[in-house]
């Protein structure tokens, strides 16, 4: 009879840790955006392998941070906006949000321009102009017409595209033994150059907008407590797997490309530059990534500020919201997306773009992460939920590692 009841048990909870595995794993794969793609691009191509070392350890940290906005969702039941408001004030969650917000519409605007880009170069005799309203549309109709449930499912799915990455830097026959050289015995340059790609690449893989969309994430999904102690491992899949894609975009273009290309560089523009050294089918291949990659990344942009916003309001908020109950909301999403098209056909150089988002998203992540450390270690916001030594540790690495980028950003201009 014992026996029966532990396995009916261990049957009930499968689906449980399996359903609590998609948070990270949604949140994780919209970290590689368009515009992260070109940043791992863009370190391939002026190092080769010589900054994968960063990627590695990097994914502790972001194992760690995700795990503690996830567990103070599942423990308070509220939004990072929320507990920011609740536990300091609401002027500093409205300078986060207003911070958040600044960055995650530039870096759409940078996105819609990257992905219809791509739609372009898989239609040959179209252009950006053609595609900027149809992807930005289909966008706009998923988030704010489908419920949570087939929300996630399109995020799941579009996961899949992340394989052409994998594809292109398996076909481009990197040399692996070097590869496990640079990560082991990393060449670390002090000149300004790698410095700034390296700013840029952690600014890119420890993003501010995950630190409120995943939250929001847990709540959809009525995560129980009783998961709030596995996050990290629940967590480690989803990041484990964005800086792998990372990691594969860097040895691709470190492969194929390194040295090759002068001056800034777009993720179309090294699709293109992928053809005469590995033919058609590698262009294509990166820009149905690129493509794939945005279709996921713009609605958690654009969701995550409607999120911080709509907390700090008081509005009803959700993506299991119908429309009509949740007009705010939904409305705000619908215009992050308007002016992510403006920036996208107005001109505006989307690299100037990037580089902005970036510049903020610099300056917001760290005082971000030190609340988060506060809020995650205190006992009278988590109970026996606060966190361990992995979250502390790594945490603190984090901090300490965007503050240094952040110091190395101001001191190089």
């Amino acid at each position: 009879m014992q026996e029966n009841q532990n396995q009916n048990n261990t049957e009930e909870n499968q689906p449980l840790v399996a359903k609590g595995i998609v948070p990270g794993l949604v949140t994780g794969a919209s970290d590689n955006d368009p515009a992260g793609i070109a940043t791992y691009s863009l370190s391939g191509i002026r190092f080769g392998y010589g900054q994968l070392w960063l990627l590695v350890l990097t994914t502790p940290m972001l194992i760690a941070l995700q795990s503690m906005v996830a567990r103070i969702a599942i423990v308070t039941k509220k939004g990072l906006a929320t507990n920011f408001k609740n536990v300091y004030s609401r002027n500093v969650a409205f300078g986060a949000v207003a911070l958040l917000v600044v960055a995650n519409v530039l870096t759409i605007g940078a996105n819609i321009a990257a992905m219809s880009e791509a739609a372009a170069l898989l239609v040959p005799g179209t252009s950006l102009i053609n595609w900027v309203v149809p992807v930005s549309f289909i966008m706009w109709y998923v988030v704010v017409f489908l419920n949570y449930k087939h929300i996630t499912q399109y995020f799941l799915w579009l996961i899949l595209f992340y394989l052409a990455f994998i594809f292109s830097a398996i076909l481009a026959k990197p040399d692996w033994g070097e590869i496990f050289v640079s990560i082991v015995k990393p060449a670390i340059s002090l000149n300004k150059e790698f410095l700034l790609a390296s700013v840029a690449l952690i600014g890119t893989t420890i993003a501010p907008y995950l630190f409120f969309w995943e939250p929001r994430e847990v709540i959809e999904d009525k995560t129980p407590v009783r998961l709030a102690k596995w996050q990290n491992w629940l967590q480690a899949p989803g990041f484990i797997l964005s800086n792998f894609v990372a990691f594969m975009i860097i040895v691709a273009t470190g492969t194929l490309l390194f040295g090759n290309i002068e001056g800034e560089v777009t993720a179309v523009q090294v699709a293109q530059a992928l053809e005469p050294v590995a033919g058609e089918y590698a262009k294509l291949l990166f820009a149905i990534g690129i493509l794939g990659a945005g279709f996921l990344a713009v609605p958690v942009l654009a969701s995550s500020s409607a999120f911080g916003i709509t907390e700090l309001l008081g509005w009803r908020e959700g993506l299991s919201q119908k429309f009509n109950k949740a007009i705010g909301f939904y409305g705000l999403i619908s215009v992050s997306i308007l002016v992510g098209i403006q920036i996208a056909i107005s001109g505006f150089d989307p690299l100037k773009a990037l580089f902005l988002s970036q510049v903020i998203a610099g300056l917001l992540a760290p005082p971000l992460i030190f609340l988060i450390l506060l809020l995650a270690n205190n006992k009278k916001v988590m109970g026996k939920y606060t966190n361990g030594w992995f979250e502390n540790i790594f945490g603190v690495l984090a901090l300490l590692a965007l503050l240094a980028s952040g110091l190395g950003l101001i001191l190089l201009f």
